[in-house]
């Protein structure tokens, strides 16, 4: 009986070990399409439309279609030597897109749009970061806003640790 309960054990140790160190080891690759600005919608049905739409333009041209003259835009960085994170992040009114971008994966990885001095965990949250990898877009909740000098933070819940942020600022 001792047999098994140390076997169930070392089975449950094994399984969280491998939870907290398989990200680091594979990664997610998203591919989202950028969300049109049209008004008057919600951003899922944005992109179901965006979606069901065949265009031979190119991802960069696609982009350049959408932006907005009051677009923010900022460029990611890794929050130390071991949390890596690059790529572009763009805002048009609610519509927040992460393109061309790559963070270090971990576990628990969510995006947050926090306020200038403001500690992560009380910023706003957009959701679970969808993959470690490639183009997606968010959405802002509620009647919430983002404007210069707010940034777009990868954090990991579970540790309370940053992976990478992007400050965002007007578009030039």
């Amino acid at each position: 009986m001792k047999k098994w309960l140390i076997g169930i054990a070392a089975v449950g140790v094994l399984g969280v070990g491998w939870w907290l160190v398989s990200p680091l080891f594979l990664d997610k690759v998203v591919n989202e399409a950028p969300v049109s600005s049209s008004s008057g919608s919600n951003m899922k049905e944005q992109e179901e439309n965006t979606m069901k739409e065949t265009d031979s333009s190119s991802q960069d041209e696609m982009t350049n279609d959408t932006m907005n003259v009051n677009e923010l835009v900022g460029i990611f960085q890794g929050a130390d030597e071991n949390h890596d994170a690059k790529g572009k992040v763009s805002i048009s009114g609610k519509n927040i897109r992460l393109e061309n971008f790559e963070v270090t994966n971990g576990p628990d990885l969510y995006v947050y749009l926090v306020e200038e001095g403001q500690e992560t965990k009380k910023g706003i949250s957009l959701g679970e970061l969808k993959g470690n990898i490639g183009n997606q877009n968010y959405e802002i909740p509620g009647d919430h806003s983002a404007s210069s000098g707010m940034q777009i933070v990868i954090w990991c819940k579970q540790f309370n640790v940053d992976f990478g942020r992007a400050e965002i600022g007007k578009a030039m």
